[in-house]
C-alpha cells in the first residue's frame, strides 16, 4: 500500500493525468528571465502562455510550465541552482531557454571588447545549458536574442551576431527578434512596455515566431536542417499558367514573415507570392526587372545564372521589403496576415532552388547572410532546398515543421541533377 501511495503521489507531482506510463501529455518548460516569464503582459500571459493559449498547439498533447525566473542569466542559473529548483521539477519533455543579453549585461561594458567578453560569456554558457539537458534527453529550444530600448547600433550588431551564432547549433531557436525589432534593436514603440520588455501586443506578435507544428515534428524526429549545397535544382513548367503553382497554406496566425527563393531561366510572370485578407500579392519578372508593388529592382544574376529573392514583411513596422541577391530593391508600407504563400507563378517556366519560409522579418544582416548561404534555421516553416527529385503533388519539407508545399495537378515539375 506504501508503495502505491508513494507511485500516486510521484505521478501527481508530476502533472500526469493517468496512471499509463507514456501516456501523459508531454511536458514544455518555459526556462528563462522576465521576457520569457510574461512581465510586461497583463496578468503576465506572455508569448509562452499565448501560444499555449491561442490554440496553435494541442494542449492534450503538450502541456505548459513556465520556471522563469525575472533578471536571470546564465550566470545566475548556475549560481542559484535554478535547474534543481526550478525546471527539474516540472519533469519537462522540451526546454525553451529564454534568456537575454540585456540581462548578460551587454550594456555595461563601454568597449568594442568589453561587449567581446559577454558575448563569449553567453555563446558559450547557452550552449553548454542546452548541451547539458540534451544529455539529460530534455528537448533544448532556444529563444533569439531580442529588443532593448536602450540597445545602440554596437547593442544591435553584437545582437544580430549572437542569433547567428544560434542559428549554426543543432537545437531548434525562435526568432523573436523579428517580430518587435525597429530594425535598430529597439522595440517598435506600439509593442513597449518599457525599455526592458514587451507589452501585451508584444508578446503577441513574439509568440508568432513559434512555429506551430514545431514539437510535433521535434516528436516525429525531425532534426536541424542545415543548408543543402547541390548544385541540383528543380524546373517548374506551368503551360496553363496556374497563379499558385507550389503553395502551402499557413497553420495558425502568421504576421511577420519572410518568403525568399533563387531562380534563372525564367519566362515573364509572377514567380511568387502570397494570400492576405482575401488579396493576392505577387513578385513578377519583366524582362530584366523584378518588383514587387512599386518596388522594383533590376535583375542581377549570380554565379551559375542565379539570382535570389526575397520578400521580408515586417508586421509591427509594417514594411514590407523586397531584396535581391542581398540588397534592398525597395519597400512598401503596408500590414500583411498572410493565409497562403507560393513559389512559382504565372511565368511559363521558371527554375527554382532554396525555395524557404520564416515566421519573422529577416532584417538586412540576416538576408545578406541567406544570400551568402549561412543558413538561418530560426523560426524556418518550410525549407527545400530542390536538390533532389519531387514524386507527387508534395514537395517535402526539411524545416522543423509539419507544413506542406502542394503542387497544382497540371504543373510539372522536373528534377535537374547536376554535380559538384
Amino acid at each position: 500500500m506504501k508503495s502505491k501511495l508513494v507511485q500516486l503521489t510521484l505521478l501527481l507531482f508530476c502533472g500526469w493525468t493517468t496512471f499509463a506510463q507514456g501516456t501523459r501529455p508531454q511536458h514544455v518548460t518555459f526556462f528563462g528571465s522576465s521576457v520569457c516569464r510574461g512581465t510586461g503582459a497583463e496578468n503576465n500571459h506572455g508569448y509562452a502562455w499565448q501560444f499555449f493559449n491561442s490554440g496553435a498547439i494541442d494542449t492534450t498533447k503538450y502541456r505548459y510550465f513556465n520556471a522563469s525566473t525575472g533578471g536571470d542569466n546564465t550566470l545566475k542559473v548556475e549560481k542559484e541552482d535554478r535547474m534543481t529548483l526550478k525546471l527539474f521539477p516540472t519533469n519537462p519533455d522540451f526546454v525553451v531557454i529564454g534568456l537575454s543579453l540585456g540581462n548578460e549585461g551587454i550594456l555595461s561594458p563601454k568597449t568594442d571588447d568589453g561587449r567581446e567578453m559577454i558575448l563569449e560569456q553567453y555563446r558559450s554558457r547557452l550552449l553548454a545549458m542546452a548541451d547539458s539537458l540534451a544529455s539529460l534527453d530534455m528537448k533544448p529550444i532556444i529563444v533569439n536574442c531580442y529588443s532593448n530600448a536602450y540597445f545602440t547600433e554596437a547593442h544591435y550588431a553584437i545582437t544580430n551576431r549572437m542569433n547567428r551564432h544560434i542559428n549554426t547549433w543543432k537545437y531548434p531557436s525562435i526568432n523573436v527578434l523579428g517580430t518587435v525589432d525597429d530594425f535598430t534593436g529597439k522595440w517598435v514603440k506600439d509593442l513597449e512596455s518599457d525599455a526592458l520588455h514587451p507589452n501585451t501586443t508584444g508578446h503577441q506578435e513574439m509568440s508568432y515566431a513559434i512555429v506551430p507544428s514545431l514539437f510535433d515534428a521535434l516528436t516525429a524526429g525531425k532534426e536541424t536542417p542545415s543548408y543543402d549545397w547541390h548544385n541540383s535544382y528543380a524546373t517548374l513548367l506551368n503551360a496553363k499558367k496556374e497563379e499558385q503553382p507550389l503553395h502551402l497554406t499557413i497553420d495558425g496566425t502568421m504576421h511577420s514573415f519572410t518568403l525568399s527563393f533563387r531562380f534563372k531561366n525564367s519566362e515573364d510572370g509572377s514567380i511568387a507570392g502570397f494570400e492576405s485578407g482575401g488579396t493576392v500579392s505577387q513578385v513578377v519578372k519583366r524582362g530584366d526587372t523584378i518588383g514587387y508593388k512599386n518596388s522594383i529592382g533590376t535583375l542581377t544574376q549570380d554565379l551559375n545564372g542565379w539570382t535570389q529573392v526575397v520578400l521580408s514583411h515586417s508586421y509591427a513596422n509594417q514594411k514590407t521589403t523586397l531584396y535581391i541577391n542581398g540588397r534592398p530593391a525597395g519597400s512598401v508600407s503596408e500590414k500583411l496576415s498572410p493565409t497562403r504563400i507560393f513559389f512559382g507563378g504565372t511565368s511559363p517556366r521558371i527554375d527554382l532552388k532554396d525555395l524557404m519560409l520564416h515566421r519573422a522579418a529577416l532584417n538586412s544582416s540576416e538576408i545578406r547572410d541567406i544570400y551568402q548561404k549561412k543558413f538561418i534555421q530560426s523560426s524556418l516553416e518550410f525549407y527545400n532546398p530542390l536538390t533532389q527529385p519531387i514524386a507527387g503533388n508534395t514537395v517535402g519539407n526539411f524545416a522543423q515543421s509539419l507544413s506542406e508545399l502542394n503542387k497544382a495537378n497540371p504543373v510539372i515539375l522536373t528534377h535537374q541533377a547536376v554535380g559538384f
